[in-house]
């Protein structure tokens, strides 16, 4: 008997071969954006066997989630629709890249589009500050722990609870270093 290949058939195999040596959530990371792909390429392109895909089956793909609207649920409300921003396809650009990779490997697709789209990683989100009101929050908590204390031990420890939160506040170091001592 011949196996058909389908999205299913290429997809499963793609998920036995990250179990064996990654982590479950990774092995989920990856598994959902290329299923979603696959789907989407069964639904908008009508591609059922994954050998036809083509570099510009990828592109459109990543367009589409670029630039359309994304439906989601939102706590208790409504679904609201919410914009893609151009860093949601990072993670199903990591996604596909290792799909394909493995796909071009096993002999599923004779080129692995993937080798020809380059995207750069978006840059990290900007930290934002203690605002002055979280910074007075925090050292009411830590003030309460040294006054409820009811043996010297805990509030020297409260003390020194207090002493590392003024120190990252004051200087910027890094928990790492603080640990460190450097």
């Amino acid at each position: 008997m011949v196996q058909q290949i389908t999205w299913e058939y290429v997809l499963d195999g793609f998920r036995f071969e990250l179990e064996t040596h990654l982590k479950p959530a990774t092995v989920d990371y990856y598994c959902v954006h290329a299923r979603l792909f696959a789907r989407w390429a069964q639904e908008i392109r009508h591609v059922t066997d994954p050998r036809l895909i083509s570099k510009r089956d990828v592109q459109d793909f990543f367009h589409h989630i670029t630039h359309s609207p994304a439906t989601t649920l939102v706590g208790n409300r409504p679904a609201k629709q919410v914009s893609s921003a151009e860093r949601t396809r990072w993670p199903y650009y990591r996604s596909l890249r290792r799909f394909f990779s493995w796909a071009f490997q096993e002999g599923f697709i004779a080129h692995n589009y993937l080798d020809d789209i380059a995207f750069k990683p978006p840059k990290p989100v900007p930290i934002e500050p203690y605002r002055l009101e979280h910074i007075e929050s925090l050292l009411e908590v830590l003030d309460h722990d040294w006054r409820v204390a009811p043996t010297p031990r805990q509030k020297m420890l409260a003390a020194r609870d207090k002493a590392i939160f003024l120190m990252f506040l004051e200087s910027g170091l890094r928990l790492g270093e603080l640990g460190r001592g450097t």
